[in-house]
């Protein structure tokens, strides 16, 4: 694993992710298995250009973001409880 994989992988474990982070994670449209994610946390977070509303996610030992429209579609399949909210933590200027 890449050291940049690590980092992001471990990015969110005290319930906090940092805004460079969050912009570098990879988004999850699709899996094989939806029941094989392991939800992280709630982000709803403003950046400068971008709003970030969805959940972390973890799948085969990396975290993901997923929308949350993604989230929607897929809410009669499979719960989506989220343990926690995850603060966002702004890039200092």
């Amino acid at each position: 694993m890449v050291e940049w994989e690590r980092t992001l992988a471990d990015a969110a474990k005290d319930g906090k992710i940092r805004e460079l982070h969050l912009r570098k994670l990879p988004l999850l449209r699709t899996t094989t298995n939806w029941r094989k994610v392991e939800l992280v946390g709630w982000v709803d977070h403003q950046m400068k250009h971008t709003y970030y509303k969805g959940g972390l996610v973890k799948l085969n030992g990396n975290l993901y973001f997923v929308q949350e429209k993604t989230i929607q579609a897929l809410q009669e399949f499979m719960e989506w409880k989220f343990p926690r909210r995850i603060n966002v933590i702004p890039e200092s200027k």
